[in-house]
């Protein structure tokens, strides 16, 4: 599947298209790490991603995770991450809630899933 989608740059965020293209742009990219993460990784690594000069709040520490063995916990900090890259989802009142399943694929893959209920009730699946 291919996340590229020109006409998705332009689409309405009360749109599926939108919305996806929102989420996508949320976990996709690269958010700062923090101390703690650094510390956790054994890295001075800051990450983060060239657009947040023009637009703060979109991206996700999901990153932090690449050379972590897959635990529980690691699980546990990916829905954590995918959550507080998408809290302004919620926050700006673009849907009513985000829900984040993570699972473990493989032992060395972790799958993600989004979804979210919009505020008419309906919901929208997201697999990044």
């Amino acid at each position: 599947m291919s996340h590229f989608n020109l006409n998705a740059l332009t689409a309405p965020m009360n749109t599926k298209e939108g919305l996806t293209h929102a989420v996508l742009q949320s976990v996709l990219n690269h958010s700062e790490s923090t101390a703690n993460d650094r510390a956790r990784m054994d890295s001075a690594e800051r990450g983060g991603c060239w657009s947040d000069e023009f637009v703060h709040g979109v991206g996700s520490r999901d990153w932090t995770l690449k050379r972590e063995k897959l635990t529980e916990q690691t699980a546990g900090r990916a829905k954590r991450f995918y959550e507080e890259a998408l809290a302004w989802l919620v926050n700006e009142n673009h849907v009513k809630t985000v829900t984040v399943n993570v699972v473990k694929l493989s032992a060395t893959k972790l799958g993600r899933t989004v979804i979210l209920t919009l505020n008419d009730g309906s919901k929208i699946e997201v697999k990044p």
